[in-house]
């Protein structure tokens, strides 16, 4: 069973593209860069890249999280990501860049 292994390995997830809203607050590369920290510092295994550029974007309230593979434990994963970013989801302050 090694080979399910190996194969598990491959196939899943280690890259996320998070996609934030339209808000103005969003602009600032620093409030980007410190999303980033907390979604590294409660995943430290994973690679979380905050973009603007990407066709997903949306004027929503929701968030985008792109993965580059699968996410074997979706509903746990999805649980750290909202622990994770509830304080930028919660914080409605407009940002300077």
């Amino acid at each position: 069973m090694q080979w399910l292994e190996r194969m598990k390995a491959g196939m899943s997830a280690k890259e996320f593209l998070v996609v934030p809203t339209r808000e103005s607050r969003y602009e600032s590369a620093s409030y980007r860069a410190q999303m980033e920290a907390a979604l590294s510092a409660a995943m430290p295994d994973y690679t979380f890249i905050v973009t603007l550029e990407h066709p997903r974007r949306q004027d929503e309230e929701h968030i985008f999280v792109e993965p580059n593979g699968v996410v074997l434990d979706l509903v746990p994963f999805l649980r750290r990501v909202a622990e994770a970013l509830a304080p930028f989801i919660a914080d409605k302050a407009p940002r300077l860049n």
